[in-house]
């Protein structure tokens, strides 16, 4: 599953604008617009770049093309 939140205003240094995914309830990858890169939240998710080196950048780019809607 993936949440995705946005706020109209920002305080307290929140971002405006935050992805989420959960696999069988944990989190497994994040988004924001602060840090603005898509990140691994636990171990075996990392594995995905020896598979797929590109991975994390298609992930960044699609989480920054939805926070611009």
């Amino acid at each position: 599953q993936y949440f995705h939140t946005a706020v109209s205003e920002s305080n307290q240094g929140l971002p405006q604008f935050i992805t989420v995914g959960y696999v069988d309830g944990q989190l497994f990858i994040q988004y924001d617009s602060v840090t603005r890169r898509k990140q691994p939240r636990v171990p075996w998710i990392k594995k995905v770049d020896e598979e797929d080196p590109q991975y994390w950048d298609r992930e960044t780019q699609i989480s920054q093309n939805n926070e611009q809607v």
